[in-house]
């Protein structure tokens, strides 16, 4: 593996696509003649401005390693002309194939192209694997998702909150700010313009595509594996957003593929938290080196799969570090994993073994309360992460087994087994796996989501009928997990996760059936220890320390009850101090009584200095429902120099089916 540093010369270049539009393009290229590989990478994040966060960190230690790293604004965003209307548009999707085959031709390109990125850029470099573009030979995806609808934007079949509360107004802020003037010259007043005058405020399609279907399909990967001929390497993270993602993704591919799953959020694992942290770049150079150079850098030899496997950590909403250990596997899931049923019992118990027949027939019953999920944290966010899980097992169901006189590995994605029924026909079950440590404190391992009107399809889905009986098998988000012994394996059943599916809309009661012809229980993929013939994981330290929480743009985060109109509000401010101006806000408020008063706010304002103007974008959304639609609502304010520039609002309402 080759060790030589270059020198790094930069350039900037505008490069047409198939209809004309121009995109903007950063390339970091060794400052020699010669032929490199390239590494394409995309996303709406305005990348000459983030500098925190994502893969910008990692370009010129790229480019000083040989290769040339080819950086671009998706259109209608950044310094990019043109416009767009959805998140991964169609348009955009051709412009990711037509960039790589440039990359290809260009004169310092050895002909092979990479990819990387990190959440939407991640995403992307999947899509464009499934497109198969014949110059991309290998791509490294951390923190992407092969199903945008499973699982992020309607998590089992109900919206996720924070796109409303956070993601939808940050986008539209963002996508309606000008192109700076110092890059793209004279022609940035009539390019901001073209977007101010046909962007489309993602938020809108959002909304529309609450149900599965074409506009998710077209967007994702899964279903589609078997189109991959590139090289696959995917990062995750344990308390991210797309851990069962990215591990169906390898275990459905059948050409050259790797895998690292640690303990993080959603960042990097080098500054990723909760750590610990590893140094994932020289692991990245050698996957490409090998694809991209044709140097055995020996990473082919090695399993293709390192986890983390944690262990019970106090709860805390913002934990730096958990304990545990890496380790390599050979495949996922794991072939030596034994399914070890636990079925549900009478006086909350959790046992092996099943109900019997001289036992009486038993059900256990509960009110749906929308406001569980106090100590459920906000999925991926490293700064609310989940608390003592008892705050939200007093309204649900709980199973508990006997304490563990030895220790236990969950490795994979465990499954419930449910025989339900509900006194209304849209009902949501939110089931949970707990470590319970000697002190009784509840700590949450994973869960899982399923809106019960989607139970055969998020396509097609159909009401419940009220009382009736099924048989429902979930699958929780994937995990690795070790129960030590002294402690008690846990399951809470509910019908909300406040801060992170969209409550259902009616008040009801739930049933869980257990008894020999209603067998409800938990299925754990357990593992007896790590494999003695594999080696262990050759991950270094992190280069850098972990920066400090102001530096990092410490949040506010809050959860106020309202005791006289029973309603319970998230609220947060989030700033990012590597991009000036920059302020997002957000809350989400529930109705204990009526949950289909349900209201997501978000404001997002952007502050730009150019050549002496002051301009400020001032982003703002209301997404709110009732029993028969969602209402979105969205106001793009502009000021320059302290006077209106620009204001619009769009309004749309659209059925509320099946959610």
């Amino acid at each position: 593996m080759t060790k030589r540093r270059y020198s790094v010369r930069s350039e900037t270049v505008q490069v047409p696509m198939r209809d004309g539009v121009r995109l903007h393009v950063d390339v970091l290229r060794p400052d020699v003649e010669g032929s490199f590989p390239a590494i394409v990478n995309y996303s709406p994040y305005r990348r000459s401005m983030t500098t925190g966060g994502g893969i910008k960190p990692y370009l010129r230690p790229a480019a000083e390693r040989g290769y040339v790293t080819v950086t671009f604004d998706v259109r209608g965003t950044g310094n990019s002309e043109g416009w767009n209307d959805s998140m991964t548009s169609a348009a955009e999707r051709q412009d990711g194939y037509d960039m790589i085959e440039w990359s290809a031709r260009q004169p310092w390109s050895n002909g092979n192209v990479g990819m990387w990125g990190h959440s939407y850029g991640g995403a992307v470099a999947l899509q464009m694997a499934g497109a198969a573009p014949p110059s991309l030979k290998a791509i490294i995806v951390r923190s992407g998702s092969d199903d945008s609808y499973t699982e992020w934007t309607n998590r089992g079949g109900s919206p996720a909150p924070e796109l409303y509360a956070y993601y939808a107004t940050h986008m539209t802020a963002s996508n309606f700010s000008p192109p700076d003037p110092d890059i793209v010259g004279e022609r940035w007043a009539e390019m901001w313009n073209e977007r101010l005058e046909n962007n489309v405020p993602w938020g809108i399609s959002l909304v529309r595509h609450l149900l599965d279907g074409r506009f998710w399909r077209e967007r994702s990967l899964r279903g589609r594996y078997d189109q991959v001929e590139a090289a696959v390497y995917v990062i995750g993270g344990w308390a991210d957003f797309f851990p069962s993602s990215l591990l169906r993704t390898f275990a459905n591919l059948k050409g050259p593929k790797r895998a690292l799953i640690g303990p993080w959020g959603h960042q990097m694992p080098d500054v990723g938290i909760p750590g610990p942290r590893v140094d994932w770049l020289e692991d990245a150079f050698r996957w490409f080196d090998y694809w991209l150079k044709g140097i055995d850098s020996g990473i082919m030899d090695e399993p293709p799969l390192m986890i983390f496997v944690g262990e019970y950590s106090e709860p805390a909403t913002m934990r730096r570090e958990v304990p545990g250990t890496f380790r390599c596997e050979k495949e996922w899931p794991l072939a030596r994993r034994e399914e070890k049923a636990m079925y549900f019992r009478p006086g909350g118990r959790l046992r092996q073994d099943p109900p019997r027949e001289s036992e009486e027939a038993g059900q256990d019953t509960f009110d749906y309360d929308p406001c569980v999920g106090v100590a459920g944290g906000r999925q991926g966010n490293s700064w609310a992460q989940p608390m003592d899980q008892r705050v939200d097992e007093i309204h649900s169901l709980v199973y508990t087994g006997d304490v563990l006189d030895r220790d236990v590995e969950a490795i994979g994605n465990p499954r419930a087994v449910l025989h339900v029924s509900s006194t209304a026909p849209i009902t949501m079950l939110v089931v949970k796996l707990c470590d319970v440590a000697p002190d009784g404190t509840s700590a949450l391992v994973t869960k899982g989501y399923l809106n019960l009107a989607h139970r055969e399809s998020h396509e097609t889905p159909t009401y419940i009928e009220p009382n009736k009986i099924y048989e429902i098998e979930m699958e929780l988000l994937a995990c690795a997990y070790r129960f030590k012994k002294g402690h008690r394996i846990r399951v809470d059943i509910a019908s909300a996760d406040f801060m992170n599916i969209w409550p259902t809309p009616q008040l009801c009661t739930n049933t869980v059936l257990r008894s020999p012809d209603y067998p409800s229980h938990i299925v754990l993929p357990t593992v007896p220890g790590p494999r003695e013939d594999l080696p262990e994981p050759q991950l270094g330290p992190p280069a850098h320390p972990l920066p400090q929480r102001d530096e990092m743009g410490a949040p506010e985060f809050s959860l106020t009850r309202d005791l006289i109109n029973d309603t319970l509000t998230m609220g947060f401010v989030t700033t990012r101090p590597w991009v000036p101006g920059r302020v997002n806000e957000g809350s989400l408020t529930v109705s204990g009584n009526e949950p289909s008063n349900t209201v997501a706010r978000g404001d997002t304002r952007r502050r730009y200095t150019y050549q002496g103007r002051d301009i400020l974008v001032d982003a703002h959304c209301i997404t709110s429902s009732d029993e028969k639609a969602f209402h979105h609502t969205v106001q793009v304010n502009i000021t320059m120099d302290g006077k209106p520039y620009y204001r619009r609002q769009w309004l749309v309402s659209v059925p509320r089916r099946f959610v």
